[in-house]
């Protein structure tokens, strides 16, 4: 999608400002800078970063950080404070170094101070990893220019969680092979990374959003799974978000049809005209239906009013979340019975999901491992022909202690695959 922001300055903000991330290599959730600092943390790096000369050196004084943020003359003293603490929240932390022995805790609004801001992170030729670039542009139009009554810092944070997670193409991809920019984080997942605290009150920032021409967003509507025997799980699905840019309508398109296309593939089914239930609907229903099962709990339950329960309880049905229903687990369990005999990361892989098959591929070495529990139970002396279940995946190694040798104790098997040799 082309940029129209692409002759304009901008700064490169770490995800990790906006985002909780994941470390793959330990399963360990690193909370935002947002979470850990507040709600600010995102303008106060920008105009550092703004600052920030040719060999890495910041020079500021709190008031000048104040005077770039054009705060208004009767809040500045206690911006002054929340500058004031968070450099010293950040210094704790080891995101700046300062070039002297200074006293954060008590520094002067007007005394210049002069640091290194230790925020990106580097691959091996030295170039940033996982940023998003922030127009000047985009920053004032909601910092500056925004005129509203939500508040400035919530809703740039919310922009920029979107656009950090905005899939961006490689400039020498060709026009076939691209993959449409958008994202689709959950409401939950925005909520958790940038403390915005209802999924109403974050439905007035999109639409914000929507209205100052930064983003536009789309869904699929809703989707079922069918559950055999059991009422079918429902779903809304995510919003999708792009940037506002010339071709949005086209990258929305292809990026819901690709979405639609890949749940169907582990068994989902779209609604041909998804109804959206007003709150004020649902909650008028939920006390219809408690009113008549009181009364049906007291004897004195019409045959008329019982067939108004039976009705208002297979509405409810229709728009109820089944938010117990692992997800995951559904899809894969989908995708195993119609591949009888495949493992998942091999389905996966057939269906072109090139991470979702490295993730079952890995969940399998460990849930397969023979080789470790051939060397196991050597060492304690026992062996078994039900280990070729296993290399058949007939079974996993958990299984095989659980119903094969259930006299040994599968821990103890985690705890000598983990040691170091």
């Amino acid at each position: 999608m082309a940029d129209t922001n692409q002759n304009n300055n901008y700064i490169r903000i770490p995800n990790i400002i906006v985002q909780n991330i994941k470390d793959n290599s330990n399963g360990n959730i690193d909370n935002s800078y947002i979470q850990l600092f507040k709600k600010r943390t995102l303008v106060y790096f920008y105009n550092l970063l703004e600052l920030e000369n040719r060999k890495g050196y910041i020079i500021f004084s709190i008031n000048m950080i104040i005077h770039m943020m054009n705060i208004s003359d009767k809040a500045q003293a206690r911006e002054r404070n929340y500058l004031r603490d968070f450099l010293v929240s950040i210094h704790k932390n080891n995101l700046i170094t300062l070039s002297n022995d200074i006293d954060l805790v008590n520094l002067k609004s007007d005394k210049f101070i002069k640091i290194n801001l230790n925020l990106y992170k580097y691959n091996e030729k030295g170039q940033v990893q996982k940023y998003f670039e922030l127009y000047e542009s985009e920053y004032n139009k909601i910092m500056n220019d925004y005129s509203g009554k939500l508040d400035k810092f919530n809703l740039l944070n919310l922009f920029c969680n979107i656009k950090s997670r905005i899939y961006r193409n490689r400039d020498d991809v060709s026009c076939s092979e691209k993959l449409p920019e958008v994202c689709y984080p959950s409401y939950q997942t925005i909520c958790d990374d940038i403390f915005i605290e209802s999924d109403k009150t974050l439905r007035k920032y999109i639409d914000c959003l929507v209205d100052l021409d930064l983003i536009r967003f789309d869904c699929a509507g809703d989707m079922t799974f069918d559950k055999d025997g059991q009422q079918p799980v429902r779903r809304k699905a995510n919003f999708t978000y792009a940037l506002f840019a010339p071709g949005w309508e086209t990258e929305l398109e292809n990026a819901i049809a690709m979405f639609k296309s890949q749940k169907r593939k582990v068994g989902w089914s779209f609604l041909s005209k998804p109804k959206e239930i007003d709150a004020n609907v649902k909650r008028s229903i939920t006390q219809k239906i408690n009113k008549f099962q009181k009364l049906k709990d007291q004897g004195k339950l019409t045959q008329g009013q019982n067939k108004e329960l039976q009705k208002l309880e297979r509405q409810k049905l229709t728009w109820k979340n089944n938010d117990d229903v692992d997800i995951r687990q559904l899809e894969e369990d989908k995708l195993l019975k119609d591949n009888p005999g495949k493992p998942l990361s091999e389905v996966y892989e057939e269906l072109g999901y090139g991470a979702k098959a490295e993730r079952a591929w890995e969940d399998e070495s460990d849930a397969y491992d023979t080789k470790t529990l051939i060397e196991y139970l050597d060492e304690i002396d026992l062996y078994s022909d039900d280990i070729k279940k296993i290399n058949n995946h007939e079974m996993t190694v958990k299984e095989f202690f659980d119903n094969i040798y259930i006299f040994a104790d599968y821990s103890e098997f985690e705890e000598y695959r983990s040691l170091p040799y």
